[in-house]
């Protein structure tokens, strides 16, 4: 709390019994500076009520905000790949030639993404790895993985066959 001394500034006197929320913050913070290192281990098959980071990253992944998110950021990238390129425009980061081998799987992700109410936290995972991780194969050409492969193995935690 705010308090004014006698003649002097404004000090900073600690509240009892500690600061509301305070904890909160350092985990969403937690959370925040690791949430790559957390989708790995999510996407790796990591129980999300292992640990309190795991638990918060596996909500953020699993809100509708972020299932839109993903979906639009799968979509975007198969649009980004597929639309020709002229000689004034920029070559996309990503790994085209592998983005368009993969565009079916990754257009029924996308989609089911939006249309399913409960996905599995490994599903969700593993297209944030594939979209935010720059080692990823979407970014990475020599990666030992395809797009086609995360975004099949995305999709099998996704449905059940």
């Amino acid at each position: 709390m705010l308090q004014r001394a006698r003649g002097q500034a404004t000090t900073i006197t600690p509240r009892p019994g500690g600061w509301p929320g305070v904890h909160a913050l350092n985990l969403r913070l937690r959370v925040w500076a690791s949430s790559l290192a957390l989708d790995c281990r999510l996407a790796e098959g990591a129980r999300p009520t292992s640990s309190p980071e795991l638990t918060l990253r596996a909500q953020q992944l699993a809100s509708v905000r972020s299932r839109r998110q993903l979906s639009s950021a799968l979509s975007a990238a198969v649009d980004t790949a597929i639309r020709p390129h002229g000689l004034w425009t920029l070559k996309p980061p990503i790994v085209t030639t592998g983005v368009r081998q993969a565009a079916e799987p990754l257009q029924r992700l996308a989609y089911d993404l939006r249309t399913l109410s409960d996905p599995p936290v490994r599903s969700l995972a593993l297209v944030s790895f594939l979209l935010c991780d720059p080692t990823s194969p979407l970014y990475n050409r020599d990666s030992p993985v395809t797009v086609r492969e995360i975004a099949q193995r995305a999709r099998s935690a996704l449905v059940p066959r």
